[in-house]
């Protein structure tokens, strides 16, 4: 028991100081606000409420059950499209930063993911309170599916990151490509609208939209979608393959990746 935590505790140990830098860098940019960082969850909590009042489809779900599967899908998206794009000139301008703070090529995208993890974190503060607050019984067992996912998105996110980066170094015009296909990504993206029967036409981009089952797995695990296996087990091979791409990817650029910038 020991050796495992004298392995992992230095890990631990950088995780708490990206962190608290995250922290700091945030309150920063609220600095003289009156919300100060809380601007971060009143933010998405505003925009899924609007969400949620404008495109309720009247008849078939209530307004609270709509406003929590919006709140947790726009949460998980937010995570989703910082990963892409906010992603495209890490290397570009934030290298020597990492080599002035010993941070290195793995601890620059650390220290991103960290700053991506801290707002995440704070909004998905709000989903776990508006359910609680809303719709308490929804919580069961399957709460526990967190455990699993919050670190599957973190490690999809940090090898996505490094991936669209890569890609943005070789060829610096994919940077505003990537960000005009995230945000139409957005609405294809089932955030706000809902499939109600297979025949639906949406139905294919709930299908076919990776993004897709991130945001299903995020709101089974609060109970808010009925748990289905081959959900996990697809969005499980999609993680798998963008980690492994990811890390083979860093693996054979780190040592000249500095030049390239």
């Amino acid at each position: 028991m020991n050796s495992l935590w004298l392995r992992i505790r230095p890990y631990l140990s950088t995780l708490v100081r990206y962190m608290h830098i995250s922290y700091l860098e945030a309150k920063s940019g609220y600095e003289g606000t009156a919300l100060g960082i809380l601007w971060i969850p009143a933010t998405t909590l505003s925009f899924s409420l609007l969400l949620g009042f404008v495109f309720h489809p009247s008849g078939t779900t209530g307004p609270i059950p709509f406003f929590l599967y919006v709140l947790s899908g726009y949460v998980t998206w937010n995570f989703i499209s910082d990963s892409i794009t906010r992603s495209t000139n890490i290397i570009q301008s934030k290298f020597e930063f990492a080599v002035h703070n010993n941070l290195g090529l793995a601890g620059l995208f650390g220290k991103m993911l960290a700053d991506r993890g801290f707002e995440f974190a704070m909004e998905l503060a709000v989903v776990i309170i508006a359910v609680l607050v809303l719709s308490p019984f929804s919580y069961g067992p399957q709460i526990l599916l967190l455990a699993i996912l919050i670190p599957m998105m973190c490690l999809v996110s940090l090898a996505a990151s490094y991936l669209v980066n890569l890609l943005t170094l070789f060829f610096p015009d994919l940077g505003n490509v990537v960000s005009t296909g995230v945000r139409l990504m957005f609405f294809a993206t089932p955030i706000f609208w809902l499939v109600e029967d297979r025949s639906d036409w949406r139905a294919l981009l709930e299908v076919y939209n990776p993004a897709s089952y991130y945001l299903m797995m995020m709101r089974q695990s609060f109970g808010l979608q009925p748990l289905v296996l081959h959900v996990w087990l697809i969005g499980a091979v999609i993680s798998l393959i963008v980690i492994a791409a990811g890390a083979i990817a860093y693996r054979q650029s780190n040592s000249f990746v500095r030049n390239l910038r």
